[in-house]
C-alpha cells in the first residue's frame, strides 16, 4: 500500500509540473484571417461577365465612375468596407437574375443585411443620373428618328411607340392594396413607356398601379403637355387602348378602305417595337418578371434602373437577347371626344399616304 501511495504522488506532481509549463508559455495571438473575394472584372472573360451581369466590362466601369459620387459609403457587418465596385456588382446579378436577396448575398459572402443595402442604394443612385439616359428627342432632332422608324414599314413623321406594361410586386397591403390589383388578377405596377426605332427607351412612367388605365397615365404625363402645343411635327404610335389625338395615332378600329388597312399594317409593324422591347427588358432582367418585394420607393427605383442599364446596352450595341414579344397592356377604350376630331383628321392624312 505505501508503494502504490508513493506512486500516485509521483503521478500528481508530474501533473503539476506539467501544468506549470503549459502555464508558463503564453499563447499565441489568433490572427484574423480574412478571405480575398473573387473579383469578377479579372476572373471572366468579356463574353462571360456581360453574360452574368447584362453589361460590358468597358460599359460596367463607365457606369461605376458615373455613380459612384451618389453612392454612400457601406460596410458588411465585420466592419470592413464594400466597395462601389462590388455594390454595383451585386446589384446587376440580383437584378439580371430575380433571385432572393439572401442567395445573391451568398454568392457574394456577405450578409442578406449588406446586400440589401447595397441593391438599394445602387439602384437610387442609377436612378439618379437617369435623366441622362432616359431623353426624349427634342423638336431639332426628331427628323433622325422618324427617318429611322419610316425605314421600319413607311410610317411617315411618328417620334415614337408608346404602350404598357405590367410589372408584377407583391401584395403592397394598406387602404390602397386594390389599386394595384390588375385587370389579370394580380398586383402590379403598370409602367408606361416610348421607344424609338432602335428600341431605345426616350419616355418612362413608372409611378401608377396596375388597375390604371393607360389612357389615364398618358394624359396626365408631363410627355402629353410637351406634345399638346404642337412644337413637333411628328407623332406618337399607341394602341386602341389610348385616344386618337393630332400627336398620338390610333389604328382604326373598323377600317373601310385600302389605304386605311396598309396604314393599319404599317402601324403594327411600326408599334411592334414597343413590345419587342418590353419583351427584351423582362428577358435580360428577371427581376421584373417575378413579384418585387420590395418597399414602394425601392420598386420604382429598381424598374428604372432596368430601363438605365437597357439603354446603355443599346447605345454601346451589346447583345439585346431577342426572345418573346412583351405584352402589351391593351386597355378597353375609353371614350374621349378632347381633340377627338382633330385626332381623326390627322390620322386620315397619314392613312392617305398609303393611298397606292
Amino acid at each position: 500500500m505505501a508503494a502504490l501511495s508513493r506512486l500516485q504522488r509521483l503521478f500528481a506532481l508530474s501533473e503539476l509540473v506539467e501544468l506549470a509549463e503549459l502555464m508558463g508559455h503564453q499563447r499565441p495571438n489568433k490572427r484574423r484571417i480574412v478571405r480575398h473575394r473573387l473579383d469578377p472584372l479579372q476572373h471572366h472573360s468579356n463574353e462571360e461577365f456581360l453574360a452574368r451581369y447584362k453589361l460590358s466590362k468597358e460599359s460596367f466601369n463607365a457606369l461605376l465612375e458615373e455613380i459612384t459620387p451618389h453612392l454612400p459609403s457601406s460596410r458588411d457587418r465585420r466592419g470592413l468596407r464594400i466597395s462601389p465596385s462590388l455594390q454595383l456588382l451585386v446589384t446587376l446579378r440580383y437584378l439580371a437574375t430575380g433571385s432572393f436577396q439572401l442567395t445573391v448575398a451568398d454568392t457574394s459572402e456577405m450578409s442578406q443585411a449588406s446586400a440589401s443595402r447595397c441593391i438599394r442604394r445602387v439602384v437610387r443612385a442609377i436612378a439618379e443620373v437617369s435623366a441622362g439616359h432616359i431623353r426624349f428627342p427634342t423638336p431639332a432632332e426628331e427628323g433622325a428618328v422618324t427617318q429611322a422608324f419610316s425605314a421600319i414599314a413607311g410610317m411617315p413623321e411618328c417620334i415614337g411607340c408608346i404602350g404598357g406594361t405590367l410589372i408584377p410586386i407583391k401584395g403592397p397591403g394598406g387602404d390602397d392594396a386594390e389599386l394595384y390589383r390588375c385587370r389579370q388578377g394580380f398586383f402590379a405596377i403598370n409602367m408606361t413607356a416610348v421607344c424609338d426605332a432602335s428600341l431605345l427607351v426616350t419616355n418612362l412612367v413608372v409611378n401608377w398601379p396596375g388597375s390604371a388605365h393607360d389612357s389615364k397615365i398618358f394624359n396626365e404625363s408631363r410627355l402629353r403637355q410637351t406634345l399638346e402645343p404642337g412644337h413637333y411635327r411628328g407623332f406618337l404610335l399607341g394602341h386602341c387602348g389610348y385616344p386618337c389625338h393630332p400627336y398620338l395615332l390610333t389604328p382604326y378600329a373598323d377600317p373601310k378602305a385600302p389605304h386605311e388597312e396598309k396604314f393599319n399594317q404599317a402601324h403594327a409593324r411600326t408599334h411592334s417595337c414597343v413590345e419587342r422591347m418590353f419583351g427584351i427588358l423582362k428577358r435580360r432582367f428577371s427581376i421584373l418578371t417575378t413579384p418585387l418585394r420590395t418597399k414602394r420607393a425601392s420598386r420604382s427605383d429598381i424598374i428604372v434602373a432596368t430601363v438605365v442599364l437597357h439603354n446603355i446596352a443599346v447605345r454601346n450595341g451589346l447583345p439585346l437577347e431577342e426572345g418573346p414579344e412583351g405584352r402589351v397592356e391593351e386597355n378597353v377604350p375609353v371614350p374621349d371626344q378632347e381633340n377627338a376630331a382633330e385626332g381623326h383628321i390627322r390620322r386620315a392624312e397619314i392613312a392617305a399616304r398609303f393611298i397606292s
